[in-house]
């Protein structure tokens, strides 16, 4: 009797050891996986010869060579016009276009990729010309402009250093800025921070040093959340809105 009680018990418990696995598992399988772009773009190019513009896309980890658009974006700072060029699939999850820079100046990049029903859309700045081109250019730029409010467009590059988050933990939402391809600093930055149907947040950022400014947030729910960096100074107010993703 002894060992049929026993041997109900171990088999109560492999049971239960297993459903505990399976449990697992579907909570493993149950995490989004997160579309990722890493830029590949230099911090300054020479005029006049060809460039490559690339991006890696990786979704969940792996490679993604199927992407259904992958186009970079590329404007010069203070022009209104903007150029989008159309990339090619090298391989590997890697996607690449050319172009050729023929003015001086500070210009951003953004690579617009939509892939597995979401889209991602990383920004990076580069100078073209060497330094002395390039600030010669952007004061002309400036100058020509006039007013403070023409004069505000453009002028500051706001970059995130993340746009991946674990949901209910807080996180460093940290930003860079640069103006002239130097670091931005005496700013005031503020992140407001939504998702799709719930309230807007703002949280005062701190400067940490050579173009540096860093918050603490929570993305109390996973999915996708809108982060609108706000930056100024007595005489700008520059914005941008960023995706970032909490898992």
């Amino acid at each position: 009797m002894r060992r049929q009680v026993g041997f109900a018990f171990s088999v109560v418990f492999l049971g239960m050891m297993i459903m505990a696995a399976c449990t697992n598992h579907n909570k493993q399988a149950e995490t989004p996986a997160v579309l990722d772009v890493k830029m590949d773009v230099p911090d300054h190019v020479d005029l006049n010869k060809p460039t490559k513009l690339a991006c890696v896309v990786t979704y969940g980890g792996e490679k993604v060579d199927d992407a259904s658009e992958v186009k970079f974006e590329v404007w010069k700072h203070g022009d209104g016009e903007r150029e989008m060029l159309e990339a090619k699939h090298d391989g590997d999850g890697r996607y690449s276009v050319e172009k050729t820079f023929t003015e001086a100046g500070t210009y951003s990049v953004v690579a617009h990729v939509t892939a597995r029903d979401m889209h991602n859309m990383p920004k990076k700045d580069i100078v073209a010309g060497n330094p002395e081109q390039a600030a010669t250019a952007d004061g002309a730029r400036e100058t020509s402009q006039g007013s403070a409010e023409e004069h505000h467009h453009g002028a500051v590059a706001i970059s995130l250093s993340s746009r991946s988050f674990e949901a209910g933990k807080p996180a460093a939402l940290t930003v860079h800025l640069t103006k002239d391809g130097k670091p931005f600093t005496n700013a005031t930055v503020r992140f407001e921070i939504w998702q799709a149907g719930n309230k807007h947040e703002f949280i005062d950022a701190n400067e940490k040093g050579n173009g540096e400014y860093e918050a603490v947030a929570t993305f109390a729910n996973e999915g996708t959340y809108s982060v609108k960096v706000h930056v100024e100074t007595d005489q700008l107010h520059e914005h941008q809105v960023e995706q970032v993703t909490a898992q």
